[in-house]
C-alpha cells in the first residue's frame, strides 16, 4: 500500500498544476516603467501619491530603466544623486537595494529594504526586494514570508503570487521527500515532524494530511492518525488509498462499522484482492459479533446439537439457501423462541434439513456423522443444480466403508461426503454414522462446503 500513497510523482504535478492554475486568475497589473528588463522580477519602486510631485520623481524612472538595462554603475549614481536630492524619497533607497541583488551584494540589499521597510512598511516593492534578497541567499521560507507580505501591501501582484505558489510547491516537494525517505529509515519521529512542517506550508494538501496519518498510526497515535486521514480524505474524497487507512485505523479502535463503510468506499473506487479482503475480514468480523453468544461458543462444543448444526449452515451458506427451490411453508412447534429459528427455519424450507412426522425439529438433539452426512449430501446436491457436471464425481463415485454396509440408507450421503473431501475417512476406512460431531468438525465441513461453491461460480 505504501508504495501507492506517496511514491506517485502525479500527486505533486496536480498540486503543482492547481495551483498556477489558481495564481493564474489573478489580474496582471499595468506595468509602471516600461523598458528593457535584465531583471524581470524586480518590482519598481513606484512613488507614492505623496511624493508624485517630487522633482526627482524622473531622475528615479531613469536610474530604474538604467538598472534594467544592466547598467548597474549608472543606476546607482542615478539613486545616489535622487537621495542626495531627497533623502526622504524612500523609492531610490529601494532602487538601490534591487542594484545590490543585482551586484549580489545580498546583505547590503537587505539591509537597505529593512532600512526602507522601518520608514514604510506597506510598501510592497521593499518587500519583493526583501524576498528576492532571501531568495538569492538560499532562505526559501523567509523569502516566501517577505512575498506574503508583499500581497498583502498589494493585492494585485499576480508575480509576486505565483512565486509564493512556486516557493510553497517547491517546499512541500521536499518535505515530504525527507518525510519519505525518514520513513523508509523507521526514524518515524522526524517523518512526523516533516509532515507537520509540509502542513504549515500547505494547509489544504490532502498527501500531507495523509502521510501524516500514516506515521501517527506507525506511532500508535490513533486519535490523530484518524483525524488527519479523516481530513485527507475530506481533500481527495476518491482516494482509495486513503479510504483504506482510514478503515484500518477505525478498524484499530475498534469501530468495524466505521471501518466496514470506508473499505466498502475503497472497494468500490478500486476493487482490488487486497481491498476486497479488507472489506471481507471486517465484515465476517460483523457478522460474528452479531451472532447470538450460542453461536459463537459452537466451535468449544464437543458435541454439536441440530440447532447448531442448522444455525453453522445458515450463517455461512444463507444465500445458496435462499436462491434453492424452496418446499412449501413448514409447521415447527418446537422452535418458534429458539435462539437459533431463524436458520431453522431456513434449512428446513430449503430442504435441507427435516421436520420429524410430529412437527417438531427436535432442535437439541446431538448430531452425529451419518446425520451431518446427510446434511452434507443435500447441500452438495443444491451446489450440483447450478452446474450438472460439477456433481458427477460427487454422485458416482462410491467408497466402500468398512463398518457401512452399501445398501444402507445413508450409505448414499456418505460416499458423496467423502468423494467431495467434505467430511474425512476415519481410521481404519470407516465412516463412523454414529460417531459424534464436534463444533470444529461441523465448521470445517462447512467451510469446504463454501470452497466448493465459491470454485462453481
Amino acid at each position: 500500500m505504501r508504495g501507492k500513497l506517496f511514491s506517485s510523482d502525479r500527486l505533486f504535478v496536480l498540486l503543482f498544476v492547481g495551483i498556477m492554475w489558481t495564481v493564474g486568475c489573478a489580474p496582471t497589473p499595468t506595468p509602471i516603467a516600461p523598458g528593457v528588463s535584465q531583471f524581470p522580477n524586480f518590482l519598481f519602486p513606484k512613488v507614492p501619491d505623496s511624493m508624485v510631485n517630487a522633482p526627482v520623481v524622473s531622475e528615479h524612472i531613469e536610474a530604474w530603466r538604467r538598472l534594467q538595462a544592466g547598467d548597474l554603475l549608472s543606476a546607482t549614481t542615478g539613486f545616489s544623486e535622487v537621495l542626495s536630492a531627497n533623502e526622504m524619497f524612500y523609492p531610490a533607497e529601494t532602487g538601490l537595494g534591487y542594484v545590490d541583488i543585482a551586484a549580489r551584494r545580498l546583505d547590503d540589499a537587505l539591509e537597505r529594504f529593512g532600512s526602507v521597510l522601518e520608514d514604510a512598511p506597506g510598501y510592497a516593492p521593499a518587500w519583493v526586494g526583501r524576498g528576492e534578497a532571501l531568495l538569492a541567499s538560499g532562505r526559501e521560507a523567509e523569502a516566501m514570508s517577505a512575498y506574503e507580505s508583499a500581497l498583502v501591501a498589494d493585492s494585485n501582484l499576480s508575480d509576486v503570487r505565483r512565486r509564493i505558489e512556486i516557493l510553497r510547491f517547491r517546499s512541500v516537494r521536499i518535505a515530504i521527500e525527507i518525510a519519505r525517505a525518514a520513513e523508509q529509515a523507521e526514524r518515524y519521529g522526524e517523518a512526523r515532524q516533516a509532515y507537520e512542517e509540509a502542513l504549515t506550508i500547505a494547509p489544504n494538501s490532502g498527501v500531507v494530511y495523509r502521510g501524516l496519518a500514516f506515521i501517527e498510526h506507525r506511532l500508535g497515535d490513533l486519535g490523530r492518525a484518524l483525524e488527519h486521514v479523516m481530513r485527507a480524505n475530506e481533500l481527495e474524497p476518491s482516494d482509495p488509498e486513503g479510504l483504506t487507512l482510514q478503515g484500518e485505523i477505525l478498524e484499530s479502535l475498534g469501530d468495524l462499522e466505521g471501518a466496514e463503510t470506508v473499505f466498502s468506499q475503497a472497494a468500490r473506487i478500486d476493487p482490488t484482492p487486497d481491498r476486497r479482503e479488507n472489506l471481507d475480514r471486517v465484515s465476517g468480523r460483523l457478522t460474528a459479533l452479531r451472532l447470538p453468544p450460542e453461536y459463537r461458543a459452537i466451535p468449544t462444543k464437543v458435541r454439536i446439537t441440530r440447532a447448531d448444526l442448522a444455525s453453522i449452515i445458515g450463517v455461512n451458506l444463507g444465500r445458496l439457501l435462499s436462491d434453492s427451490e424452496q418446499n412449501a411453508t413448514v409447521l415447527t412447534t418446537d422452535t418458534r423462541t429458539h435462539w437459533a429459528y431463524q436458520w431453522i427455519l431456513l434449512v428446513v424450507e430449503a430442504g435441507v434439513m427435516e421436520v420429524f412426522s410430529n412437527h417438531t425439529f427436535q432442535p437439541e438433539n446431538h448430531v452425529d456423522r451419518g446425520g451431518l452426512a446427510q446434511v452434507v449430501s443435500r447441500v452438495l446436491t443444491l451446489i450440483a443444480r447450478r452446474d450438472p457436471s460439477s456433481g458427477a464425481g460427487w454422485q458416482t463415485v462410491r467408497p466402500q466403508f468398512t463398518d457401512v454396509d452399501p445398501q444402507h440408507l445413508l450409505h448414499g450421503s456418505a460416499s458423496m461426503a467423502v468423494a467431495a473431501e467434505v467430511l474425512p475417512v476415519l481410521e481404519g476406512n470407516r465412516f463412523g454414522l454414529t460417531v459424534s460431531v464436534s463444533g470444529r468438525e461441523a465448521l470445517a465441513a462447512v467451510d469446504q462446503l463454501e470452497r466448493l461453491l465459491a470454485s462453481e461460480k
